[in-house]
């Protein structure tokens, strides 16, 4: 099976070709644990709130799974960037492989932002015009 994000689609081709779901095929258990698209191996998410952001989440289902504390999710991929979205108003605090995936995205860009980086980048910028 495979999802696609419709909006992403640039060209569409219509054929005579024809799929038959397998008969046990149910959508919703295709769904069930996807965050958004990816469908990957299970993983139980625990990730703390700040107060002030708390009460803005827990308004707002993000997946048909979520609990108050964890919820499990196909693939870390999507969760990865929903959790960077908070700043620092989110922390990881389980699985280790979330933990380590935040960390090294954390830290490529504060090496974007560093006073040398930012610099190197306007002057390659700056030449290219």
């Amino acid at each position: 099976m495979r999802t696609f994000t419709l909006d992403r689609i640039k060209m569409l081709t219509v054929t005579d070709e024809r799929f038959t779901p397998p008969k046990d095929f149910e959508v919703e258990n295709l769904m069930r644990y996807g965050f958004k698209v990816i469908h990957d191996e299970l993983y139980t998410v625990m990730v703390k709130i700040s107060a002030d952001w708390a009460r803005w989440v827990g308004k707002e289902i993000w997946h048909e799974n979520q609990k108050a504390r964890k919820m499990r999710v196909a693939g870390l991929d999507e969760i990865n960037g929903w959790i960077l979205s908070f700043g620092p108003e989110a922390v990881v605090l389980e699985p280790p492989k979330l933990q380590e995936m935040v960390r090294k995205d954390l830290s490529k860009n504060l090496t974007q932002y560093s006073p040398s980086t930012v610099s190197m980048e306007l002057m390659k910028e700056m030449r290219a015009v």
